[in-house]
Formats: C-alpha cells, sequence, structure tokens
C-alpha cells in the first residue's frame, strides 16, 4: 500500500518525507541485463519502512479488521463513514494533514487504503438502497 504511494506519487506530504530519506541513501545499484543477476531496487522499501510499519499496526487491529469487511450487502453510507474512519485514523497515525489529495477522481477509488476498505471490490458497484440513492445524488449536486 504504502509502496505504491510513492510509486504513484499519490501522496504530497508522504512523497517530501520519503525524497529526504531517499537523498540519504547511497545510489541507486545498476541494472543488469541478464535476469539472473538483475536485483530489486530495495531503496522504495527502505524509505516507506516507518510508514509501512505503522499502517501495518492499523491494519492488523482487530478492530479495523472488522471494520473492512463489510456485510454481504453493504449500505453506500455505511462504506463511505468507514472510508472516511480508515482515512481519518491513517492520516492521525502517520502525522499527515491529508491522505485524500484527489478524493473527487478516480484516482481515489483506486487508492490502495481505499481498496483495503473492500476487499471484495464493491466499493465502486455498491448495491444502493433508495437511501443510498438520496445520499448519491445529494453529492452529485454538491460538486
Amino acid at each position: 500500500m504504502v509502496r505504491s504511494w510513492l510509486l504513484n506519487k499519490s501522496q504530497p506530504h508522504l512523497l517530501s518525507r520519503w525524497n529526504d530519506r531517499l537523498a540519504q541513501l547511497p545510489p541507486k545499484e545498476a541494472i543488469y541485463g541478464n535476469i539472473i543477476r538483475r536485483r530489486v531496487d530495495e531503496r522504495e522499501y527502505i524509505v516507506t519502512y516507518p510508514e509501512f510499519v505503522t499502517l501495518l499496526g492499523m491494519l492488523a487491529d482487530p478492530a479495523w479488521r472488522a471494520q473492512r469487511a463489510p456485510r454481504r450487502w453493504v449500505n453506500l453510507s455505511h462504506h463511505r463513514r468507514t472510508i472516511n474512519a480508515a482515512y481519518t485514523e491513517a492520516e492521525h497515525r502517520l502525522n499527515v494533514p491529508t491522505l485524500r489529495e484527489r478524493l473527487h477522481s478516480h484516482t481515489f477509488s483506486n487508492d490502495a487504503l481505499f481498496r483495503w476498505t473492500d476487499p471484495l471490490g464493491r466499493s465502486l458497484m455498491l448495491v444502493m438502497t433508495p437511501d443510498d440513492h438520496d445520499a448519491l445524488r445529494d453529492e452529485t449536486q454538491q460538486i
């Protein structure tokens, strides 16, 4: 999750931290043409490690795991609250003002933390109740 944020450059508040750490590491090793000698650039893992451990603590917490797995048919407004709570907790633990830079874009729905809130991928195609239709209509009118 955290490494994908680095590679996609989707979290500017964390990206500046990672760039600072990256500058302190030795330069990237040479890339070999031979697949047997090719090595993974571990620098990405090294610079994101503190945030990885922080989020791992959250994601492994039984209370958060229980929120992650919604019932078979999920209510859209309940799922929005779950997403909001997960992001709020992650922002608090990572000490960043926001992890929701692109909240109203396709990029946000492809965010690793967003996808974690619904492991079955129903986030984008929720079965909606009439209340959910009203909530969606209200949201689109605000945009």
